[in-house]
């Protein structure tokens, strides 16, 4: 009784065991490749592209579409993810600056993209950077074009409150104060440009632009400052679109006399980040030019590429790909793979030729399209296999504001194993010849067989019989006369099996046989 209930709690609680047992009765070996979930991980991928590991409930990955953050390029002058911040540091690769004092509340819960974000909680908060030669502001002869832009995550904000500074007094204007600040004043985002920018008489003109609206509390929004120096245009740019501008011009008017822009040779403090400022920013960056900005959230579409997967067999033939995803709002995974005979190279494409090896330049192969499949769905028993396989997986999202998730990924294959072989050998000596016998191989894809013969056993280099130099190759025989031989010479015969994927049996026992005009 007790067993009873036993397999009925096991039949109850684990539904597919017995759809795994009758799926593929008929077949020959099954094997399963798989990826994701809570134990397999996401190996053997040859890249990812505008796509990401997500770490889920009880220790699973999925992959989905990567942040759209910004990504530094030729530009770029200074970018800041924060992803890898600590209290006291933070990470970049631009050796136009150098970090100076870095005081922050490292965020891994409030971040706008990454892993982590920059967080001001405290009065003494800040992030200093000294430029260095190279950099925007080492030009002091001429402003060029350039761009501020960043995240913020404001918890409040006061007058004065200072997202970025570059500001201070200097000796040469007696101590008047000089630079680019950007700050908060009636909660609306100010950008000062003091005594940076002059006229034709060399008399100072400060600018002053601000936001048209105020900042939300507790949300996440992207500020930017760009400054054209060919046409003199001054632009504000909130969540990607202009929200006020300012020609720098004489008249204040397009077409102006534009006016000059130098800094200070005396401005030499760090430029800050964050200080008097209360909340979190994110993607803090400085380009030359005006970059793209992030729009949404994740990139519109990506992909997932494995390496060529070696399989076991030349006549490997995946039954069904099965996956396990989220794709919502528009969202949508597809998936295709490609397969053959001949190693190919993970990165090239059909329309490709590309070299067989390196020392073959001239001899190219084509490497085989992709073929799209459907979900948990059995392919076509007319689909060529192969000892090579690769797959890839494209998200595609919408309108940068969702993602699909790729949680789980499995192959299922159809192994085709290398033929039996042949058995039940008879060599029967004749005149100057053996007639050979066996048993036809069982498998439905014979295509015939390899004979060799030799004078040694184990060795079969035999030369000079009618059906040629061993091993030759015959159909799908089970019986031959083997002419052409010496008599009253000792001979040794073994032969394989050849399949339609030409994979080749194992030896069969070894016979012996000694042709002689005895036999007449």
């Amino acid at each position: 009784m007790l067993k009873k209930i036993f397999l009925l709690f096991l039949f109850l609680a684990i539904p597919g065991i017995f759809y795994t047992q009758t799926e593929y009765i008929g077949r020959s070996e099954i094997e399963q490749l798989s990826w994701g979930g809570t134990t397999h991980g996401w190996h053997q991928l040859y890249f990812m592209k505008n796509t990401t590991t997500e770490r889920g409930a009880m220790g699973s990955y999925s992959i989905r579409l990567a942040d759209n953050s910004p990504v530094e390029d030729e530009q770029t002058d200074l970018l800041l993810h924060f992803d890898e911040a600590k209290k006291s540091s933070i990470r970049f690769e631009s050796a136009r600056y150098e970090p100076d004092l870095i005081r922050i509340f490292p965020s891994r819960e409030v971040k706008k993209f990454g892993n982590g974000s920059a967080g001001f909680l405290h009065f003494d908060n800040t992030v200093r950077i000294r430029p260095l030669v190279g950099s925007i502001f080492s030009d002091r002869e001429k402003v060029p074009s350039f761009t501020i832009d960043f995240f913020l995550h404001p918890m409040s904000v006061h007058n004065g409150a200072s997202v970025f500074s570059w500001h201070a007094p200097v000796v040469d204007l007696v101590g008047g104060f000089t630079g680019i600040k950007a700050y908060f004043q009636n909660g609306r985002l100010h950008w000062l440009c003091e005594r940076v920018f002059s006229d034709r008489e060399g008399r100072s003109r400060d600018i002053l632009i601000a936001e048209r609206e105020k900042v939300t509390l507790g949300e996440w929004h992207h500020h930017a400052l760009s400054y054209d120096a060919m046409s003199g245009l001054m632009v504000l740019y909130r969540d990607g679109k202009v929200n006020n501008l300012q020609w720098l011009t004489e008249g204040g008017k397009e077409g102006g006399t534009l006016l000059h822009g130098s800094f200070s040779p005396h401005l030499v403090m760090p430029l800050s980040v964050g200080e008097n400022y209360y909340g979190y920013i994110d993607e803090f960056r400085i380009s030359r030019g005006k970059p793209d900005f992030p729009v949404g959230d994740f990139r519109g579409s990506g992909e997932v590429k494995s390496e060529v997967l070696t399989l076991k067999s030349r006549g490997t033939r995946p039954v069904k790909f099965f996956w396990k995803s989220a794709e919502q709002k528009g969202t949508a995974v597809r998936v295709y793979y490609r397969q053959s005979d001949i190693y190919f190279p993970p990165y090239a494409e059909r329309e490709e030729s590309v070299p067989v090896r390196e020392d073959f330049k001239n001899v190219y192969l084509e490497t085989p399209p992709w073929i799209p499949v459907k979900n948990d769905q059995e392919l076509s028993g007319d689909l060529k296999g192969g000892r090579y396989l690769q797959w890839k997986a494209e998200l595609y999202g919408t309108e940068g504001l969702y993602t699909p998730y790729l949680h789980e990924f499995r192959i299922m294959l159809e192994l085709d194993p290398p033929p039996l072989a042949p058995i039940l050998l008879r060599a029967i000596p004749l005149n100057g010849g053996v007639r050979l016998l066996w048993v036809k191989n069982k498998e439905s894809d014979i295509l015939g067989y390899n004979i060799y013969y030799g004078t040694s056993s184990g060795y079969y280099f035999g030369k000079g019989a009618d059906g040629g130099d061993s091993p030759f190759f015959t159909g799908s025989v089970s019986s031959l006369d083997l002419m052409g031989l010496t008599n009253e010479e000792v001979y040794f015969f073994s032969i394989t099996a050849v399949d339609e994927a030409e994979q080749e049996s194992g030896f069969s026992a070894e016979m012996i046989a000694r042709p002689s005009s005895v036999y007449e």
